[in-house]
């Protein structure tokens, strides 16, 4: 019992102990909680402050935003005064400048910075208000602008009839200008140099422009479109319709702008010259054709009739300038072109367009070609129009007198206009033709024929004295009379043939005609023909007098010279003998 009663007591008091340690470790533990609960505030206190503390470094203000004026302007705009302390206004004048405070500087700033603001923007609104009043008088004035139009077209139709009374032609002047604004470059030059030239000498030429202004207007640049067509029709007629493929690459290829520059120059009473520029725009180049309008008038009318070669186009403007006979297109790039098209690169353009001569390009201005445009130089231009407006005036005169000559000639007649100081002729012209070259016999030296161009015309002239005849060669060149006729002689007599292979007699007279020919050139040029004519027969004359196939009736100083017996061929108009050169 003993042992059980002190069982019992042992086991309560391990009972109170394992509660005493129980309490006392429930204690350590709770006190544990609150010290690790405390730590983890005090952590999360930690973390929230860096955060913030970063949120006020990484803070941005508004105000940077802003595109502030340098703060040596704004201290400047102060008059050298300091912006007040204490969120005041900025003051000017009386403070030291301090920079102790940046905030309240930067305050004072913003501040002024707004006062700036606002009186700019009240500034802004005046002007944009005054913007909105001048809108609305330009559109008031627009609108009364495009009323003016109709109204002036009205009034000048209403006086169409007091505009021709008075030649003013103000209709058509507005018409001319509305095209000229739709010319391309190379024509523009030529319009606006010559009419400016024209007008400043008053020279009486007057250029106009003609065409259709409302293809101009929706003309197109698109070149591929018609190569891919011209391919195209070609692939699909090869067999059947190639010259009508042909036909149609021609007219591409030489395709004209619907525009034309028409320049009339005035040359003699009653004779203008009407000279046609026209621009083909694949090419790249001027094309020009002439034709003269003689009046009822003028007194050439009486003096011959139309229908000569010398009075077609490219007899009057081939060779204008030296060498220059617009056959061959100037522009590198043609044989190209002509490809692109399925035409031989030898295609010549069509007659109907005119010539493109190298002087219309120079006077359109265009130097050179390239692959895509021409280089247009407007001096070039300039310094062309004076050339070409002579040009064409001498060489219309030079070809009307050579027409009226040839027909005269033709006839048998002399012309008065081209008589020259001598005795009375007793040789007469009994025939003049046009002959060709494959004609042309042997009695003419084979090196004179092969110098004769195919350009050049050529006349036979047969004049007689008695039993006496000479037969002529007289060749004319393009350029006549800026290159004088050429005659080779042919003298027949009962003594024999003479020639200037074997007589020095007619080597003389030859060079009478051929080498001092100069001598002619003077008064009334253009009818040299006929002067060098009227030299043949004097120096006929002479031979024929001297010897001794006729009798003698000029007075000759020293009849013959040198062991040759060349007789004398210069005639002396104020002693009135001949005399050796």
């Amino acid at each position: 019992m003993l042992c059980f009663a002190q069982l019992k007591k042992y086991n309560c008091k391990a009972q109170q102990q394992c509660k005493r340690v129980r309490d006392n470790t429930h204690q350590l533990k709770k006190k544990l909680d609150s010290t690790d609960l405390s730590l983890k505030n005090l952590q999360f206190e930690e973390i929230y402050l860096q955060r913030e503390i970063q949120k006020c470094l990484q803070y941005k203000s508004e105000d940077e935003k802003l595109s502030l004026i340098p703060e040596s302007e704004y201290l400047a705009s102060l008059g050298g005064g300091t912006p007040a302390t204490g969120g005041g206004t900025p003051t000017t004048g009386g403070g030291t400048p301090t920079t102790a405070d940046p905030h309240e500087t930067m305050l004072n700033r913003l501040k002024w910075e707004l006062e700036q603001r606002k009186v700019m923007r009240q500034e802004q609104e005046t002007w944009e208000k005054k913007k909105v009043d001048l809108e609305k008088e330009i559109h008031s004035l627009k609108e009364y602008l495009s009323s003016l139009p109709p109204q002036l077209e009205q009034m000048l139709q209403t006086t169409t009839q007091v505009q021709e009374y008075l030649n003013m032609k103000l209709v058509e002047k507005k018409r001319q200008a509305e095209m000229a604004g739709w010319l391309p470059p190379p024509l523009y030059n030529i319009y606006s140099q010559v009419t400016g030239y024209a007008e400043y000498l008053k020279l009486g030429t007057t250029v106009t422009l003609s065409g259709d202004l409302e293809i101009a207007k929706n003309m197109t640049s698109d070149s591929n479109s018609d190569t891919e067509e011209v391919a195209e029709t070609e692939t699909k007629h090869s067999s059947k319709r190639r010259s009508a493929v042909s036909d149609l690459g021609k007219k591409k290829a030489f395709k004209a702008y619907p525009l034309t520059v028409e320049v009339v120059v005035p040359c003699d009473e009653g004779v203008h010259a009407k000279v046609l520029f026209t621009y083909l725009t694949k090419l790249k180049v001027v094309t020009v054709s002439i034709s003269l309008m003689i009046t009822t008038a003028s007194p050439w009318r009486d003096k011959f009739s139309v229908g000569t070669d010398y009075m077609s186009s490219r007899e009057l403007l081939c060779a204008l300038w030296p060498g220059d006979h617009g056959d061959e297109c100037p522009n590198p790039e043609t044989p190209t072109i002509l490809n692109k098209y399925s035409l031989p690169t030898k295609t010549k353009i069509p007659n109907s367009l005119g010539r493109p001569f190298l002087w219309a390009q120079r006077l359109a201005g265009i130097t050179s070609w390239g692959s895509h445009d021409t280089t247009l130089d407007l001096a070039t231009s300039r310094n062309t129009v004076a050339r070409f407006l002579d040009a064409i005036k001498q060489r219309c005169l030079a070809r009307l007198s050579l027409k009226y000559q040839l027909r005269i000639l033709a006839s048998n007649k002399t012309v008065k206009e081209g008589a020259i100081p001598q005795p009375t002729l007793l040789t007469e012209v009994v025939s003049w033709k046009e002959v060709q070259v494959e004609s042309v016999g042997e009695e003419y030296p084979a090196r004179v024929t092969q110098q004769i161009s195919d350009k050049d015309t050529l006349y036979e002239v047969i004049s007689k004295r008695g039993k006496t005849s000479c037969k002529g060669l007289v060749v004319l060149s393009l350029d006549y009379p800026t290159t004088p006729p050429f005659t080779v002689l042919q003298i027949t007599s009962p003594s024999g043939t003479a020639t200037a292979r074997n007589d020095e007699n007619v080597r003389a007279i030859e060079e009478e005609l051929n080498v001092h020919v100069e001598e002619l050139y003077g008064e009334n040029v253009e009818y040299l023909l006929t002067k060098v004519v009227s030299r043949m027969c004097m120096c006929l004359d002479v031979y024929v007098e001297g010897k001794g196939l006729e009798p003698q009736i000029k007075f000759f100083i020293n009849k013959f010279r040198g062991p040759e017996n060349v007789l004398p061929y210069v005639y002396n108009v104020e002693k009135q003998y001949f005399q050796h050169r």
